[in-house]
């Protein structure tokens, strides 16, 4: 389950030599991701570790009960785009505890916030 996708544009993000080389080729989001990190304790939630690259983006994990939870970062060809996601396990969505819905709209709002608050993020629209 994910959200919305929040797209944006700012100069403020660079991309490190031969970071894509931990995700995909033309995959960048590192320092965005790295900053993410930084600025979710003061919208209440906690990064757990270091950033995390994946295939498809650099990853937030982010503290959550019951699942896993994280900002997805990445740059596009329209611009900066990060969106939440979350997983558990097969159990809790059978005995009808699937907390993905709540957690996610709760992160999702955060880093709306985040991107709206921060001087260099323009153009902040919901793809």
């Amino acid at each position: 389950m994910h959200s919305p996708v929040l797209m944006f544009q700012s100069s403020r993000f660079e991309i490190v030599a031969d970071e894509d080389k931990l995700t995909n080729p033309g995959i960048y989001g590192l320092r965005l991701a790295e900053w993410m990190a930084h600025e979710l304790p003061t919208h209440g939630f906690r990064a757990l570790g270091e950033v995390i690259p994946e295939d498809f983006a650099w990853c937030v994990p982010v503290e959550a009960e019951d699942c896993e939870l994280y900002v997805a970062c990445t740059r596009a060809e329209e611009g900066w785009q990060a969106y939440v996601f979350a997983d558990c396990g097969l159990i809790e969505r059978l005995a009808g505890r699937d907390p993905r819905a709540t957690v996610v709209a709760q992160l999702y709002t955060a880093v709306r916030s985040i991107l709206e608050e921060a001087p260099g993020i323009t153009y902040l629209h919901i793809q």
